[in-house]
């Protein structure tokens, strides 16, 4: 029995030697190869932002004649990551991807943690007038002018405005929750949902994608 078990462990020995020995090997080819592939190199990313689309899950925002802004800023926010995939310059990740909801100090805690240089968080309007029209965009109250958000702010708003012709409604400010960072925040609002005008061109793919293209020009704007 004695003699039976040790050549059972030999044997077992043996075979384990020859898993290290062909581990071994396949170490050593792997490391003549070069990762990433010569000729194949990992595309720059100069700096990263963090785009927002505001509410989401079970926080619709805004909501007229059956449209939820929840829905037409997500859709602008997954454009502007689309649009800025052709930018080396810049990485832009999005704190919601889907239909859900995320804590609003967690918002910007994300852009923070991944070492982001801005935070901006796309928003449609509401108001109790349909007159009202327009883009603009917000900073918290504490921000004054030529302070790093507020030049964040008046980039994206005039990007926006000159890409869509929207009314411009200029930089404004407000208590938010981007109280909650140090990093460059703003919240541009899109346009009016209450605006019947606005409303129909916040559902038009076209214009949609204006709205987009000036996000991403506000943004290298800012940054360079």
């Amino acid at each position: 029995m004695l003699q039976r078990g040790y050549a059972a462990a030999m044997s077992k020995l043996g075979v384990l030697a020859v898993a290290v020995f062909a581990a071994l090997v396949a170490l050593i080819v792997a490391s003549s190869v070069p990762w990433p592939p010569l000729g194949d190199p990992v595309s720059p990313r100069a700096v990263v932002v963090v785009i927002d689309a505001g509410h989401g899950g079970h926080d619709p925002g805004a909501v007229v004649a059956g449209i939820e802004e929840k829905d037409v800023v997500l859709y602008l926010a997954l454009r502007v990551l689309a649009l800025a995939e052709a930018e080396p310059r810049v990485q832009v990740l999005l704190t919601r991807s889907g239909d859900y909801y995320v804590d609003l100090r967690d918002r910007v805690r994300l852009a923070e943690e991944v070492d982001a240089v801005l935070y901006l968080s796309i928003h449609a309007n509401a108001n109790h007038s349909s007159n009202i029209c327009g883009v603009e965009t917000w900073v918290h109250d504490a921000v004054r002018p030529g302070e790093s958000s507020w030049e964040l702010a008046e980039r994206v708003q005039a990007a926006v405005v000159s890409t869509t012709g929207a009314a411009d409604r200029g930089v404004l400010r407000q208590p938010l929750y981007l109280r909650h960072t140090d990093l460059p925040a703003a919240l541009v609002e899109v346009g009016y949902l209450t605006c019947p005008q606005e409303r129909t061109l916040l559902l038009d793919r076209e214009y949609r994608e204006r709205i987009a293209i000036g996000i991403v020009q506000g943004i290298l704007d800012f940054v360079w």
